[in-house]
């Protein structure tokens, strides 16, 4: 797509390397993308700074009991993703996503401020102006990054990916910061920072909202033939990429619980004299993430038909279903097994992810109208909600059932779900090769 630096001047001549059907994104009209990637870095870093020390923060800094200081945080925690519905429905009114993006920021600023303050009151007041940002935090991101590449955009799922990238950088270093700075500064400092890391967010998007030229230039990229809008989308696609959505939350709800308990019960964990600690697992995850996603970009770069993500999510779907299948075996062992098996499911786990989470976003734009993207991107969130829910539901099973039933049932329902993606017929991309 060739974008003129201004009205007066015409398009510059294609040369051949635009007639790649996945143009870089580091081509300088897409430059905008990376203040926006560092933006969400930095609230993602904040976040996590709050994820992973709220239920302790609860109980030692207000004397909460550890189950009440747990479900407040999953009310919180839901709130955050529930609101993003009517959240995204009232940017949908809006004519200026940086705006709503920029907003949110702001309140999720003053609800940090309200968290460094030493009050329970205060605490409870900034957990409510959280959720409020979070409401409209989650769907503009979204709604800003189809302005920078329209859903017709060939590289809007290696955009989608580098945001994925900058949202696992943030978290694991929010993560790794956060428990330095409760150690050696408290609580109120580390809030603090959380405040200043989204304030310097804000900055960044700031940044962006000048850069971003795309939403007032009209796209060079052609209708598919034969494709009719639809007032309220594809449907069909639309609702097949929320059903991954709900799976990959139901999958994530065992990684990051049952399967960790499992794992301390049933396998292995010492190498050479030294026991490896189970939350381990997650972080393995997480850098395994961060190692792939560059490759991940360089696949889409190549792929030859852009116009086929649905079959991408329904391989990490499929990816989803070996994460339990493979552990089948494992239930016919009456002691502990090697440390390979959690290995080895936490590795097709983080394939599941990459392909479902960003290229599954992606191919939600695709096939949403730009009027409705901030309430469908609402319902995105809002699913994953749901799917958490199930999940721990289905992680409660684990204790009631016997664990091949549950894997059993975990491996059929991505299947069901890969079934679904893989036979619909979302709408189609049309590259430009002016």
């Amino acid at each position: 797509m060739s974008i003129p630096s201004s009205p007066s001047e015409p398009p510059p001549k294609s040369s051949p390397s635009s007639r790649n059907p996945y143009p870089a994104l580091t081509d300088d009209p897409t430059r905008q993308i990376y203040p926006l990637c560092a933006a969400i870095l930095c609230e993602r870093l904040a976040a996590f700074t709050l994820i992973s020390t709220t239920a302790a923060m609860l109980c030692e800094r207000f004397g909460f009991s550890r189950p009440d200081s747990l479900r407040i945080w999953g009310l919180v925690s839901a709130a955050c993703y529930i609101a993003s519905v009517p959240g995204g429905h009232l940017l949908d009114r809006s004519t200026s996503p940086s705006r709503g993006f920029t907003g949110s920021l702001l309140l999720l600023v003053l609800g940090y401020v309200f968290l460094a303050i030493p009050y329970r009151a205060a605490a409870f007041a900034g957990f409510a102006v959280l959720a409020t940002g979070h409401a409209f935090y989650k769907p503009s991101t979204q709604r800003v990054l189809t302005t920078l590449f329209p859903t017709k955009d060939s590289r809007l799922e290696g955009a989608q990916v580098m945001l994925h990238f900058a949202i696992n950088v943030g978290a694991a270093a929010g993560s790794f910061l956060a428990g330095i700075m409760v150690r050696s500064a408290g609580w109120s400092v580390s809030y603090a920072f959380a405040a200043l890391m989204v304030g310097i967010g804000m900055v960044l998007s700031t940044a962006q909202s000048s850069l971003s030229i795309a939403s007032h230039v009209p796209s060079k990229i052609g209708t598919p033939s034969g494709f009719t809008a639809q007032p309220l989308g594809h449907m069909p696609t639309i609702l097949a990429v929320l059903a991954a959505m709900f799976l990959l939350a139901i999958t994530t709800a065992q990684a990051e619980g049952a399967l960790l308990l499992w794992s301390e019960r049933n396998v292995r964990r010492v190498i050479i004299g030294f026991e490896v600690p189970t939350a381990w697992f997650v972080a393995y995850a997480a850098v395994l993430v961060l190692v792939l996603s560059p490759m991940q970009l360089v696949f889409l770069s190549k792929r030859k038909r852009p116009g086929t993500t649905n079959r991408l999510v329904a391989v990490g779907l499929l990816s989803a279903a070996l994460c339990f299948a493979i552990l089948l075996p494992t239930t016919q062992n009456d002691g502990s097994v090697s440390i390979l098996w959690p290995i080895t499911t936490y590795t097709l786990f983080v394939f599941a992810e990459m392909l479902i989470a960003p290229l599954g976003l992606a191919l939600l734009h695709r096939n949403t109208p730009q009027r409705l993207m901030g309430l469908v991107t609402g319902l995105w969130y809002g699913t994953g909600a749901l799917g958490y829910f199930v999940g721990g539901q289905i992680g409660a099973l684990w204790s009631k059932w016997p664990t091949q039933r549950v894997l059993i049932l975990l491996s059929v329902l991505p299947l069901l779900g890969a079934a679904l993606v893989w036979v619909v017929r979302p709408n189609r991309v049309q590259v430009s090769e002016t």
